[in-house]
C-alpha cells in the first residue's frame, strides 16, 4: 500500500511541473521564411547531392558496395611472400651475443653503476 502512495506522490509532482508551462513561440516571419524556402526555385549543392544519394537504388548499391569491400578484406588471404632464412643462420643465440647483452648497463641499473 506504501508503494502505491509513493506513485500518486509522484505522479502529482509530475503533474504540478506542468503548471505555468506556456506554449513555445517562433521568431518573427518564420513562416514566411518556410513559404520563401519551400517556393525556391534553384537549389544548392549539397540539396542535389543528398537527394540523389537518398535514392533506393544509389543507396542499396552504395551498401553492398561497402559491405562487398569488408568481406573481400575479412576473407582476402594472406599473399605475402615470405623470407626463408639463409643458411647462415640459426636460432639459437650465440655465447657472444649472450655477453654482449648481458654486460650492456641500463639508466635502470643502479647498484651496478661505475664511476
Amino acid at each position: 500500500m506504501n508503494r502505491q502512495t509513493d506513485i500518486d506522490k509522484k505522479v502529482n509532482k509530475a503533474l504540478e511541473s506542468l503548471e505555468g508551462i506556456q506554449r513555445a513561440e517562433l521568431t518573427p516571419y518564420f513562416f514566411t521564411r518556410v513559404k520563401a524556402r519551400l517556393q525556391r526555385e534553384e537549389k544548392s549543392g549539397w540539396e542535389i547531392t543528398s537527394a540523389w544519394l537518398a535514392r533506393p537504388g544509389i543507396a542499396i548499391a552504395g551498401l553492398l558496395l561497402i559491405l562487398s569491400l569488408n568481406a573481400f578484406l575479412l576473407f582476402e588471404k594472406d599473399t605475402t611472400t615470405t623470407v626463408e632464412p639463409s643458411a647462415n643462420y640459426t636460432s639459437q643465440n650465440t655465447e657472444e651475443e649472450y655477453v654482449l647483452t648481458a654486460s650492456t648497463n641500463t639508466s635502470y641499473d643502479y647498484e651496478n653503476i661505475e664511476p
